[in-house]
């Protein structure tokens, strides 16, 4: 969707839509703000609704007990800003099926981290796997010679940096929910994403002098699907169900290539096809790797 509303592309090869901003930094940034502030409100109202003492949790970060807990917190949301800024930056520079791709090295880089942090050493079926979804990675690149443009160096080095900086987010996210209920969590990260994302839009030059309704109706549209993957991601880090987190790993990048395929013709060189595929399968092999720990401590 946000790939459509940088370029122009035939929807379904039929009907011309899209490119209504310019692919620039300070549009990925507009986007971005837009969409948080059709968040939080959503996250407001729903709040109460998903978690009763939603306010009262929140109320207790206060507190100069919870005070690491809150700090914790707010570097967490923060990493998911900047994960989501530097993927819509990816998304408006290169194909949205290579962006996500290499965006998804982020659960190769969560194994690492969790090895460093939480001394959870890597098995060498991880490792083999972790090779194979960096291998994958590196095929779905664009070429990167020395004729290569600089949108397209940008975008790839802005969805690998996405990927690291939602692992991050990931990893803390892990911690604080030892003490956070994610309903409060995401409501903090939603009130960080619109703080920091209208800052950042002071420190740049807007493309357009006014907003189109088609902008609101996408960044709406965003929103909600962006809340719900959101509070499913932070449920699923709460309840830590591998099975369901294996599913969704392996179909996640393949789904988006062959959906941006499908709907707005983006295709991918064979060696992409085949970079897509190994991401796929390393991811898949990472979750079952970590689904079997699991079963085996049990």
């Amino acid at each position: 969707m946000l790939r459509i509303v940088f370029v122009n592309n035939l929807v379904f090869g039929v009907l011309p839509f899209g490119g209504f901003v310019a692919p620039s930094l300070a549009n990925s940034l507009l986007l971005l703000q837009l969409r948080a502030v059709f968040m939080l409100p959503l996250m407001v109202l729903l709040a109460p609704k998903l978690h009763a003492t939603t306010w009262m949790n929140l109320k207790q970060l206060l507190y100069p007990q919870k005070r690491p807990l809150l700090i914790k917190s707010f570097i967490s949301s923060f990493a998911l800003f900047l994960s989501l800024a530097l993927l819509f930056i990816a998304l408006a520079k290169i194909p949205a099926g290579v962006a996500t791709v290499l965006f998804f090295i982020h659960p190769a880089i969560t194994a690492i981290l969790a090895w460093r942090i939480f001394g959870d050493r890597p098995t060498w079926l991880r490792w083999v796997v972790l090779t194979i979804i960096f291998t994958g990675s590196f095929l779905v690149a664009p070429s990167l010679t020395t004729t290569a443009d600089s949108d397209t160096l940008i975008g790839v080095g802005a969805a690998l940096g996405a990927g690291v900086a939602y692992a991050i987010q990931g990893i803390l996210a892990q911690i604080c929910f030892r003490e956070i209920h994610p309903v409060p969590f995401t409501v903090i990260s939603c009130t960080v994403i619109l703080v920091f994302s209208s800052i950042s839009l002071l420190l740049v030059n807007i493309d357009v002098a006014d907003l189109q309704l088609i902008l609101w109706i996408v960044s709406l549209i965003a929103a909600l699907l962006t809340l719900t993957g959101q509070l499913l991601y932070n449920f699923g880090i709460h309840l830590a169900n591998a099975a369901i987190a294996s599913i969704v790993a392996i179909s996640n990048p393949t789904s988006t290539a062959i959906l941006a395929w499908v709907i707005i013709q983006e295709a991918l060189q064979g060696r992409q096809i085949l970079g897509v595929i190994l991401v796929a399968l390393g991811v898949g092999l990472l979750s079952q790797e970590k689904s079997h720990k699991t079963k085996d401590s049990n």
